[in-house]
């Protein structure tokens, strides 16, 4: 049933993107009521919604309605060369991120919890050094 999927789905792509479904809401403009029915399961959201909230969390709008497509086919034509949906996510939070731009070619075939780990370190790196 789309319903659960969508639900899942939703539930799995604000967990990656470190958001609450308020949060959603004010940048998507699709109510906090709506939001929690979709998290529920109880709706799934129309094209207009699921546009707006696929924006804001960066996934495919298809994918996040329930279909049988890729996570993040809008964002990355090159997909299929990503470990798994979780190092594809990450390597568009090293793309997005100018000052992990250094990480981006070595993430195509490493393990996510390798490139967490590399974030994690770079950013600790920038935070000790003063000079940035």
């Amino acid at each position: 049933m789309k319903n659960k999927e969508t639900a899942r789905r939703l539930s799995y792509a604000l967990e990656k993107k470190g958001m609450k479904a308020q949060e959603l809401s004010e940048k998507s403009g699709v109510s906090k009521a709506s939001i929690s029915q979709y998290i529920n399961g109880a709706h799934i959201p129309s094209n207009i919604s699921a546009g707006k909230m696929s924006e804001v969390l960066g996934v495919n709008p298809l994918w996040l309605m329930g279909f049988d497509v890729q996570m993040y086919e809008d964002l990355n034509p090159q997909k299929e060369h990503y470990y798994d949906e979780e190092t594809a996510f990450l390597a568009q939070q090293l793309f997005d991120d100018p000052d992990l731009h250094a990480l981006l070619d070595a993430a195509k075939d490493s393990r996510p919890e390798y490139i967490k780990s590399a974030i994690q370190l770079l950013k600790t790196l920038k935070e000790t050094n003063p000079d940035g």
